[in-house]
């Protein structure tokens, strides 16, 4: 066993304090995304979120997007995605970074034969809440929303289809 430091205490569940979060693996906040894919929060502050997206082979994410109001970035950590950036397709296996600013027309799709995920976050943190109406809205209806009830959504949240 392992002995800490004198004043240090060792750490192996998942713990916050008003300084700092320690989650284990599985912990956060776990919400059904666009098919079989999952998006789970792992830390949400008005500053940012933290997130981790797990999605099965073939898995598409949303329609190409533009955001208003926050960037966001991606880091691949399994699987082989695919990622259109503007006019760009971006093959993306495990660790490639992407760093996506506002106002960049973006989407995603799990373009290998294996469950792939990727973590990344949204800046500032508001953005969080779609996330909360979207799976809502796919618990209860089992599907995406339609297109103008989509395109409302993504409006509160200072998002467009490009």
């Amino acid at each position: 066993m392992r002995v800490p430091p004198v004043g240090v205490t060792i750490v192996d569940m998942t713990t916050t304090t008003t300084g700092w979060t320690v989650l284990v693996p599985g912990a956060g906040e776990h919400l059904r995304f666009l098919g079989d894919s999952t998006m789970q929060l792992k830390a949400v502050t008005a500053a940012s979120v933290f997130y981790e997206y797990v999605a099965p082979p073939g898995a598409v994410g949303p329609p190409q997007h533009i955001h208003r109001e926050h960037d966001e970035t991606f880091l691949v950590i399994d699987g082989l995605f695919e990622f259109i950036l503007d006019d760009s397709i971006v093959q993306a296996p495990p660790g490639t970074f992407l760093d996506v600013p506002r106002d960049v027309a973006h989407t995603f799709r799990n373009a290998g034969d294996a469950p792939g995920t990727i973590v990344g976050t949204f800046t500032p943190g508001r953005f969080s809440q779609y996330f909360h109406e979207l799976a809502a809205h796919i618990e209860e209806t089992g599907a995406p929303p339609d297109m103008p009830t989509w395109t409302a959504l993504y409006a509160k949240y200072g998002t467009t289809f490009r």
